[in-house]
């Protein structure tokens, strides 16, 4: 959708495992090649980017290579890197490049596409020494013409980074939802925007889920210890009645959540 609403649309071409699913796709990407044959999605294409889960792009590349022009660059949108790069690194070699944009919501499937979804959105590219120049660029240009803004790290890089905003957010929203409601979930009813917003990503698919906090599971962990601390803190001003550490925990995260929003 977003690469179709320029001068000059880019030509499509999606692979989609289940027939069922065909209509739907048609339907939202009337201008798109559909095809349940992958070889017949990914010949003859100038870039290949895989929107799968984890473990299927981290799988995909042998088959790729099959049917692909050795010089095709081969992008992802997988939300754990280390994994992947080094995986298609193997099979595809320098022409992978490993991209995570930052978007998207708890909805999941064709329905919950929108052309704007990328809209100044960070995209984190994941190059290697090992990377090709010219396929790092057609990376980069295919990643802006969707509206993204691009940066780039290594893979471990990101995989720290995103155990801290994305991975965690969505182990506590999970923790939270289960720690509210499992004794009464009847209390939901009563719950305003500030619950809804907390834990809107716990409706993600948990599948999906499963497999991004299992293939990034240490920095995850290390990330949940910290969150033990901070809550550990909190716990203990309130178990004492401290006033003064109540107010500076709160203020603290206002100030660092403030530069956020800057």
């Amino acid at each position: 959708m977003a690469l179709q609403r320029g001068g000059l649309p880019w030509n499509v071409s999606l692979w989609t495992r289940r027939e069922e699913s065909l209509p739907a796709v048609s339907a939202a990407l009337p201008g798109c090649r559909l095809s349940c044959d992958l070889k017949k999605a990914v010949e003859g294409a100038d870039i290949v980017v895989l929107c799968t889960s984890p473990h299927a792009i981290e799988n995909s590349g042998g088959v790729l290579a099959d049917f692909i022009s050795a010089s095709t660059p081969v992008t992802d949108a997988g939300s754990v890197k280390a994994r992947i790069v080094a995986a298609l690194g193997k099979s595809l070699g320098g022409r992978f490049i490993g991209a995570h944009p930052m978007a998207g919501s708890e909805q999941s499937g064709i329905a919950a596409a929108r052309a704007d979804l990328f809209d100044g959105a960070p995209c984190i590219l994941t190059p290697t020494p090992e990377s090709d120049p010219q396929a790092l660029d057609e990376v980069r240009r295919f990643w802006k013409e969707a509206g993204c803004r691009v940066c780039e790290m290594s893979p471990a890089t990101h995989d720290a980074a995103v155990a801290r905003i994305s991975h965690l957010p969505h182990a506590v929203a999970a923790a939270l939802v289960r720690a509210a409601l499992s004794k009464n979930p009847d209390v939901a009813a009563l719950a305003g925007s500030g619950f809804r917003d907390t834990t809107r990503v716990a409706i993600g698919p948990e599948a999906l889920w499963r497999e991004i906090f299992l293939d990034n599971r240490e920095e995850l962990i290390t990330a949940i210890s910290d969150l033990q601390v901070h809550v550990g803190e909190l716990k203990n001003a309130l178990a004492h009645g401290d006033a003064e550490s109540i107010e500076a925990f709160l203020r603290e995260a206002r100030t660092l959540r403030s530069r956020e929003a800057e």
